[in-house]
């Protein structure tokens, strides 16, 4: 796995793609305080969250285009450039005319824009860098990358906002967007023409869709496997808060407990989850993955204290991020490097308006009802996943299976 960090490229890229994460995670604590200092309200913060996805909705018709016909590597920097000003500007105005809540949309929107075409853009950049045979292994590094940039995101973050304040932790995203600019732009990286010419815009736009209308077995695996990405960012996400704000009363610093613990589980899992796939099939380790997640969800709000809620999410994360590895790696395996970003948008499309209406309800039940309605929401996610593999093994079990597709290496 570590020989692809050899790869100049690949490094810069990676290192990049750790520092821009960073960024995100003390991003989304300091929204985040932000909007409870100022009003209290889990509803507002889940309507906050829906505001920074809605955009790629709105994007989402050209997202794929772009990110199959533009250089990804200069799109990853002008997206880490794009989100940097976005704060720039927000603080100058907090500077000049004060704090106001409802400027925390726009914010929001237009931070969705950049995050909407980011990740899916550096996991296509990804496949563009590396040969078939280590898809899996760079799918690992990649996952890695993610989980270093939250555990960090979310320690340093949650510490400075506890010590500090939200102003501070935007600062420090800021400087973490230009370095991390600096250190993609810096991978030497020639794009690769593809020899594949769309006739026009509409064909081009449909690919995507044809595509998928011809392996239903990986748009049923995207469909419901997905849920377990949105469960993350979508109800979790404001779970999570509410649990260390309202069950363990540890505000910011909590939250980072818990989301740093999350990160560490899913880091050890880009070790581990080579080594147990050698013993156990595709689909049964998935739906272990899927159920272990999904109960340790359940325990969580219950466990005696912040620590040993951490633990529990710990082992989510653990066998969260195994799951995503593998299903990323078997999209990667089924679907054309040419037609990679089209496909990722239309699952994003999907991904985005579950992770709306996932955050939104999440901060309906918490306010107008109970946490617990909210966990037994979040649980049904991972239930989805775990049911999507299950019909996927049945189904073709006989023909061409997906999960029989790779042999991985640890």
């Amino acid at each position: 796995m570590f020989r692809l960090l050899k790869n100049k490229t690949f490094l810069l890229f990676f290192i990049g793609n750790i520092t821009s994460l960073i960024g995100f995670g003390v991003n989304l604590i300091a929204i985040s305080w932000m909007v409870l200092e100022e009003s209290g309200s889990e509803y507002l913060l889940g309507k906050i969250m829906a505001s920074a996805t809605a955009p790629g909705l709105l994007l989402a018709i050209f997202a794929g285009l772009i990110i199959d016909k533009v250089n990804r590597k200069w799109l990853l920097v002008f997206l880490d450039i794009f989100r940097m000003f976005v704060i720039i500007s927000f603080l100058y105005y907090l500077l000049n005319h004060g704090f106001k809540i409802s400027l925390l949309y726009p914010v929001a929107l237009f931070m969705g824009l950049g995050n909407s075409l980011f990740w899916p853009t550096a996991q296509a950049f990804v496949q563009e860098l590396v040969s078939d045979k280590d898809y899996f292994n760079a799918n690992k590094l990649l996952s890695a990358s993610y989980q270093v940039g939250s555990i960090l995101g979310a320690g340093i973050g949650g510490v400075i906002v506890h010590i500090y304040s939200p102003i501070i932790a935007l600062w420090v995203n800021i400087i973490t967007y230009f370095f991390s600019a600096i250190f993609i732009s810096l991978a030497p990286f020639q794009r690769k023409k593809s020899t594949i010419e769309e006739k026009s815009l509409y064909k081009s736009m449909i690919k995507g869709f044809s595509y998928l209308k011809g392996r239903s077995d990986v748009l049923i695996l995207g469909l419901t496997t997905i849920l377990s990405d949105v469960a993350i960012w979508g109800s979790l996400s404001v779970l999570t808060i509410t649990i260390s704000k309202e069950v363990f009363q540890k505000g910011s610093l909590g939250y980072g407990i818990m989301d740093g613990f999350y990160g560490i589980g899913a880091l050890l899992s880009t070790i581990l989850v080579g080594i147990v796939l050698s013993k156990f099939g595709k689909a049964s380790y998935l739906m272990f993955c899927y159920a272990v997640a999904g109960f340790m969800c359940l325990f969580s709000p219950i466990m005696a204290n912040i620590y040993f809620a951490g633990v529990a999410y710990f082992i989510m994360g653990l066998h969260n991020n195994s799951a995503r590895i593998i299903v990323r790696t078997i999209f990667m395996e089924n679907i054309p490097n040419y037609i990679m970003g089209r496909v990722q948008t239309i699952l994003g499309v999907y991904t985005r308006a579950m992770v709306i209406l996932s955050s939104l309800y999440a901060g309906w039940a918490i306010e107008y009802h109970n946490i617990s309605l909210a966990t037994y929401f979040t649980f049904g996610h991972f239930t989805i996943a775990l049911l999507g593999v299950f019909i996927i093994q049945m189904t073709w079990k006989n023909g061409k299976n997906i999960f029989l597709k790779v042999s991985y290496n640890a």
